[in-house]
């Protein structure tokens, strides 16, 4: 039987010894801060620059075609985790092609790779292909590839929903794509019954999908066949082992052994049937894998963006619990062991990792320490204040509002999950609404700051003196700086979480897991300062969002672009997509000087810095836009 660290390799192999370049996984924390979505969840990701023609494979890696394995992390399927299949963090195996082979090869790859390096049956394959529509033909340059591998009625065609690619937003690049479906069964289809590939009957896999990107769509939905055609293939390393290991559940495979055997030694799951008991293990070892691998990539827990979905991972496996504090650090560890060999940042990550996890550990027991009962009742006081509770009282309602359980949840923590186990009702979908409301309003609150949107966006110019829109303007360039060499002296991970600029101040959010030392204080101080003195110059210019991204340009958030945006560089130091406006060169902010930098909330810090007047920083005849 194979193991999957030999079937990881084998892949990898493969495709370099087919004349492909293998490339080390990316962070699951999208570069450039792509605000297309929150965590890497594909293996093209990293290569989207190259795919829309914007960098240069052939000189960045030395061949167009490119292989890798991705760690990668997906949403759409949380809540069904905990069966046999589904999962949060999963590693994909690639292979892509930047304009250089197209259809055929890849299918031939694929089929060869599957059948003559795995040696699985190939009697058990059936593909699928793009069936056609007004706007594309069908696609029958795969269909005759596959012609050669498969009788002609183990090829079936669907529409998009199931053989369609992109593009990521209203417009962009897209095509068809082809799958390759693996029968678990081995028995005779019974056409009747329509159990087939894409059918729901569960004696399908899809093991491995082929996306060829050869059209571009633009706002209009017109379709436009691109110069440069791509190849960008992904199959998920969990499910070719449990095929491979003749498993019934990508939980059973080897890359779960040792987290089995850690769960089983510290955790009984008294009470629970032996289905329930299943269900937990699972999610247990689901998000500690994902928990341990956005840690050490970066991502602290936080009620927003990444960090709430770290958050959200590490309580549910928590909520299954009955021993997390001996539970949670023996499966960090097995997933350390597992996993170090292949993603080596994950060695000088373990410390932190550790230090972190435990602080969260120890807010949520807090929390679960919480009488529920009496901090309801209390809500239920006049005016929902607190209030001392005497005497005896009957048990709060089990039927709780939407808006009773939205408090619980964003004020105290408590997760809906545990509310549900403790035998609490509600409407979770109207509870939803309330938490995306929320997050709306957070940030339209935040598009007023200054910081995240420009001084337009929060203001009128014409609310402000000449003297404080030149002294604010200074000071967001000297946030650029600031942020730039955050990340220069303590690493990629810092990310800006919030920004507030007056015309006294600036104040700067970002995420770190631990107070900056005395020095890194002044490293990044100096840093600042040098930048300002080399006079750097200051340029904007307009791009399609896309591309800006794909070009190096750091977004402070995730707000929704429009097709372009404004894009400022600081000389080769900085460049973000921002709305402005800035000095026209680095010496007119003046002298940075930082007065403080604390902890704002978990995981993330805040600076408070001041810029001093100096002969440069004089106000400008016309103050810039």
């Amino acid at each position: 039987m194979k193991k999957a660290t030999e079937i990881r390799e084998a892949f990898l192999t493969y495709f370099e010894e087919k004349k492909h370049r293998r490339v080390p996984s990316s962070s699951l924390v999208p570069a450039h801060d792509d605000p297309s979505v929150l965590l890497t969840s594909a293996g093209m990701q990293q290569f989207k620059s190259y795919f829309l023609g914007i960098k240069d494979a052939e000189k960045d890696f030395g061949s167009k075609a490119l292989t890798s394995v991705q760690r990668c992390f997906r949403t759409a399927d949380l809540d069904s985790v905990g069966d046999e299949s589904h999962l949060t963090f999963f590693e994909m195996l690639g292979n892509f092609s930047v304009n250089d082979y197209f259809k055929e090869e890849a299918i031939d790859f694929a089929w060869e790779f599957m059948t003559k390096i795995m040696k699985l049956p190939k009697e058990r394959f059936w593909a699928t292909i793009f069936e056609g529509d007004a706007n594309a033909p069908r696609d029958e340059v795969a269909e005759k590839a596959w012609l050669k591998h498969l009788p002609k009625k183990r090829i079936l065609a669907f529409g998009r929903a199931e053989n369609w690619w992109g593009p990521t937003g209203d417009s962009g690049p897209c095509g068809p794509s082809s799958e390759l479906h693996y029968d678990l069964t081995g028995r005779v289809v019974d056409e009747k019954k329509d159990d087939g590939p894409n059918s729901d009957t569960g004696r399908f896999l899809e093991l491995w999908n082929l996306v060829f990107t050869e059209y571009e769509q633009d706002t209009k939905g017109v379709f436009t066949e691109m110069k440069t055609k791509n190849i960008d293939t992904g199959m998920g390393l969990e499910r070719l082992v449990m095929v491979m290991q003749g498993k019934n559940s990508v939980y059973e495979t080897d890359l779960y052994h040792t987290l089995h055997g850690a769960i089983h030694k510290h955790e009984t799951f008294e009470g629970l049937s032996h289905a329930e008991k299943e269900t937990s293990e699972r999610i247990i070892m689901d998000h500690m894998r994902g928990t341990v691998f956005l840690l050490a990539d970066g991502v602290d827990f936080s009620n927003k963006d990444q960090g709430y979905i770290l958050r959200r991972i590490y309580r549910r496996a928590l909520d299954q619990c009955d021993n997390a504090t001996q539970t949670i650090p023996a499966l960090f560890r097995e997933v350390f062991a597992t996993y170090s060999e292949v993603y080596p940042h994950l060695k000088n990550t373990q410390r932190n990792v550790f230090e972190r996890a435990k602080q969260e550990l120890a807010a949520y027991t807090k929390i679960l320490n919480t009488d529920i009962e009496k901090l309801l009742r209390k809500l239920d006081s006049a005016e929902g204040v607190p209030a001392a509770i005497e005497g005896h009282h009957e048990p709060a309602p089990r039927k709780l509002t939407p808006e009773k359980v939205f408090q619980l949840y964003t004020t105290y923590g408590f997760s809906l999950e545990r509310l549900t186990r403790k035998g609490y009702i509600f409407d979770m979908s109207a509870v939803q609404k309330l938490v995306d409301e929320h997050k709306e309003i957070s940030k339209k609150g935040q598009e007023k700051k200054f910081g995240g949107h420009g001084l337009h966006g929060g203001f009128s110019l014409d609310d402000r003196s000449k003297e404080d829109v030149w002294r604010i303007t200074r000071q967001h360039t000297a946030t650029h700086l600031l942020h730039q060499a955050l990340r220069a002296i303590l690493g990629d991970h810092v990310r800006q979480s919030g920004s507030d600029i007056t015309p006294e101040r600036l104040r700067f959010d970002f995420t770190h897991p631990k107070k900056l030392t005395d020095e890194e204080r002044q490293q990044v101080e100096s840093l600042v300062n040098e930048k300002i003195q080399e006079d750097l110059e200051v340029q904007k210019e307009t791009l399609e969002t896309e591309k800006a991204l794909a070009s190096g340009a750091l977004s402070f958030f995730r707000e929704k672009y429009g097709e372009t945006s404004s894009v400022y560089s600081i000389g080769d130091f900085s460049k973000e997509l921002c709305g402005g406006p800035h000095v026209a060169h680095t010496a007119q902010i003046g002298k940075f000087v930082l007065l403080s930098e604390k902890s704002n909330a978990a995981g993330i810090r805040r600076i408070k810095a001041i810029v001093e007047d100096t002969i440069e920083s004089a106000i400008p005849e016309d103050l810039p836009t």
